[in-house]
């Protein structure tokens, strides 16, 4: 009878350890695989991590220029975000991502560089990428040229596409 009694409780301990590995396997497959895969075709990102979950959010209209510019709220970077993918998260349009730059220039040396735990304001914007109000335009003008500047000054190749696209949002205004 005592053999039959250790046979049974290796037999537990054994099931108690297969239900353990399955479990860790499972959750380590999760976080594997439950990562965003990085745009295909983002300007100057930094690698971003999606939170579970944020707020969605509607574009207010941007205040005259003679007042302070409106914010939607402030963006806490962690690890592996990008301005790209920020600004598809509040704008659902990355390539809005120079307005945020803009913004917090002050706090963004280089706009490929951004380090979990610096948080961000997030500008309202009047439309979208194809309506923009002309206060829209001069932020984003201003955030494509400081890319430009920043890009230059580090000899990426890049550089010039960035003025390109800034010289046409400050022609559009």
């Amino acid at each position: 009878m005592n053999a039959q009694k250790q046979k049974n409780n290796t037999a537990v301990a054994v099931a108690i350890i297969v239900i353990i590995l399955v479990l860790v396997l499972g959750i380590g497959l999760y976080f594997l695989f439950a990562k965003p895969a990085p745009a295909a075709v983002a300007p100057a990102p930094t690698a971003v991590e999606v939170p579970a979950e944020t707020p969605a959010v509607t574009p207010e209209p941007v205040a005259p220029v003679s007042e302070a510019p409106k914010f939607l709220g402030v963006h806490s970077v962690i690890p592996r975000d990008t301005l790209w993918w920020i600004s598809d998260k509040w704008y659902k349009d990355p390539v809005l991502w120079p307005s945020i730059y803009e913004i917090n220039k002050a706090e963004i040396q280089d706009p490929d560089l951004i380090f979990p735990g610096q948080e961000f304001d997030i500008p309202a914007l009047s439309g979208n990428r194809d309506n923009l109000s002309a206060e829209d335009k001069t932020l984003l003008a201003q955030g494509y040229l400081e890319a430009y500047r920043v890009y230059k000054e580090k000899g990426k190749q890049d550089a010039e596409d960035y003025k390109v696209v800034g010289d046409k949002y400050a022609k559009t205004e």
